[in-house]
């Protein structure tokens, strides 16, 4: 069942509808739709939960969505460059099919196909977190960086490499995995199989399980952060480990790296310490005194992973 749809929507110009492409935002619980310009401005966008069916229904959905936030801003749909899609898992961007989706147990599908076909545009897909690097490279507060780290930490955590002024997938399309750097090897299991991984020690769902094994009562990891600033020892402790494996995890892409910037998005990240968080690499990071890389915040918020998504298209 679809929740209510949130929009926001400009009226645009005639000139700028030749560089217009459609967006989606794809994740495990929402759908996110929008028009993106090639300077990665969202013109308007509107959001819903993600439908319960198979690949063809999400894309047919998206499809629907985008048809008709179009006509909202006066748009003919046939006149966009293009579609770009984030997908939750590991997506081939060459040839535009979803290797793995692990919420829907979904493999192979070839989703930029399906988008395509159901648009009737060319569509092209990145994995999400990618995606939301591109879009702090080109437009963001990593604009003009060649070297540096995305890192969402949100339900999950996931991350994504701009090297040499590129992104850098890896010859699998795994390269920026850091949810899946071991920090804890006695620590708790990880849905990947193995134990100790950044995700199952520092994510949101592994604040709030923690939080509950000790007795907290809570329902979401940002609670466990506003016990913690409201002074519950319980959930001070709980936030300094997230604090310190997520540093930790941190000063390794910068040792192996030598990155310029580390830029932090999702949920969860807004309720942690840049500052203590840039003292934690550099207390175990290799770095040079007149330099050592910062932590911040996306400037893009919520809207990294559309616009990201927008800019595939040009």
């Amino acid at each position: 069942m679809q929740s209510a749809k949130q929009c926001s929507s400009t009226m645009l110009p005639e000139a700028s509808r030749s560089v217009i492409a459609a967006a989606v935002d794809f994740g495990g619980t929402k759908l996110a739709i929008g028009l993106v310009d090639s300077m990665g401005q969202v013109l308007g966008s509107t959001q819903i939960a993600t439908p319960g069916g198979g690949p063809a229904e999400v894309a047919r959905v998206a499809a629907d969505e985008l048809i008709a936030l179009s006509k909202r801003l006066g748009i003919d749909p046939a006149s966009l460059s293009g579609v770009g899609a984030t997908v939750p898992g590991l997506a081939d961007t060459q040839s535009g099919v979803l290797r793995f989706a692990p919420t829907q147990g979904w493999r192979d599908v070839p989703f930029a196909a399906m988008l395509s076909e159901a648009v009737g545009l060319p569509a092209f897909i990145a994995n999400d977190v990618n995606a939301c690097a591109i879009a702090e490279q080109r437009v963001g507060i990593a604009k003009g960086c060649s070297n540096f780290l995305w890192i969402t930490v949100s339900t999950g955590i996931g991350g994504a490499l701009v090297l040499n002024g590129r992104l850098f997938e890896g010859s699998r399309s795994l390269a920026g995995e850091i949810g899946h750097m071991a920090v804890a090897l006695d620590g708790p299991s990880c849905g990947c199989g193995r134990k100790g991984c950044l995700q199952a020690v520092a994510s949101g769902t592994a604040i709030l399980k923690v939080a509950i094994e000790r007795g907290l009562d809570v329902s979401s990891g940002r609670e466990v952060f506003e016990r913690a600033l409201a002074g519950d020892l319980r959930a001070i402790e709980i936030i300094d480990g997230a604090h310190a494996y997520i540093g930790l995890a941190l000063s390794h892409a910068v040792n192996l790296l030598d990155l310029d910037m580390i830029v932090i998005g999702g949920g969860v990240a807004e309720g942690l310490d840049v500052t203590r968080l840039e003292r934690e690499v550099s207390a175990h990071a290799i770095t040079l005194p007149e330099h050592s890389p910062p932590v911040v915040r996306t400037t893009l918020q919520s809207q990294a992973a559309l616009i990201g998504a927008g800019l595939l298209v040009f």
